[in-house]
């Protein structure tokens, strides 16, 4: 990291800078806000800003270079040298003399937390893009337990993570091919966390039946991606939303389609069901099963 040190005392700038160095910092020293014009000082990471070298026009400095991470050096606190220059952007403040360890702990800290803020925008921003493609509708008043019911994992997803961070909710992800998921029944309620189940469409329907009927007072929501009916008291149905995204650009064929949806499916229909919703015969399922080398699931 490049670090511009702005100090008057030019033996204690020195001393800091060596220090630095040798945790790994680039330094630079300007003996004021004025030398340091001439330092392109956006190209600095941290700017370690002594009260004594400030002058008159510190505040539009500090505010004009907030994306840099700002430590004042002071030696006494003050409305001119702490209240001041944090309010105009200024990341934190140290008072001297200190220990160079806390001074370091401070620039990590917050190189830490702007590297997590930006990470956040980053989520933050996909999120909107993929909400406005998907078009998800208005939230349902409903709490937890409750199933989104979908076309998509996708859809289903998206309406989870919109219903979360709308109620600043913490949410937990497991799907029933986990393992795991059964450990939700030996806990009790937990109204600080939720559980986000998916993929309950994988389970036969007296399976489903038995799981909400024992999670009625856990704090969850399921996703359940089919048009089948389910009986549960709280259902979201999105089902009318199209998603054109979850193939991910792809135009699978014929023969790849039948292959997708007989793996997928085949756990949770029997051979008549799931033949008939494909359209075709059980003979020519089981067919299609052995040209596709596809093992039939006990």
């Amino acid at each position: 990291m490049r670090v511009l040190i702005i100090e008057n005392e030019i033996y204690l700038a020195q001393s800091i800078a060596n220090k630095l160095e040798s945790f790994g910092y680039l330094c630079v020293i300007e003996p004021s806000i004025q030398d340091a014009q001439n330092a392109r000082v956006e190209d600095f990471d941290v700017i370690l800003l002594a009260s004594s070298a400030c002058g008159d026009n510190y505040e539009n400095f500090i505010s004009n270079h907030k994306k840099s991470i700002i430590i004042m050096l002071v030696s006494y606190i003050s409305d001119d040298t702490i209240t001041k220059p944090m309010r105009a952007g200024a990341s934190d403040y140290i008072q001297k003399p200190f220990m160079i360890d806390e001074l370091v702990r401070k620039i990590s800290h917050y190189k830490d937390y702007k590297e997590v803020l930006k990470r956040l925008d980053f989520y933050d921003s996909y999120f909107r893009f993929v909400e406005l493609e998907l078009k998800t509708p208005t939230l349902m008043q409903y709490t937890p337990p409750f199933v989104i019911k979908s076309n998509s994992q996708r859809s289903a997803d998206v309406y989870l993570m919109k219903y979360a961070r709308d109620r600043k909710m913490h949410v937990r992800f497991l799907s029933v091919r986990q393992k795991e998921y059964r450990n939700i029944f030996k806990q009790p309620a937990d109204k600080k966390n939720c559980y986000y189940l998916t993929h309950l469409e994988l389970l036969g329907t007296s399976e489903i039946k038995e799981l909400l009927g024992n999670l009625q007072k856990q704090n969850i929501i399921f996703s359940f991606v089919s048009r089948d009916d389910l009986n549960f008291a709280q259902v979201v149905d999105i089902t009318h939303i199209t998603s054109h995204q979850d193939l991910g650009g792809e135009i699978l064929s014929i023969k790849e389609y039948e292959k997708m949806i007989i793996a997928k499916f085949e756990s949770k229909y029997p051979d008549v069901e799931l033949a008939k919703r494909l359209g075709i015969s059980r003979k020519s399922l089981w067919e299609k099963r052995k040209k596709y080398e596809i093992a039939r699931k006990k």
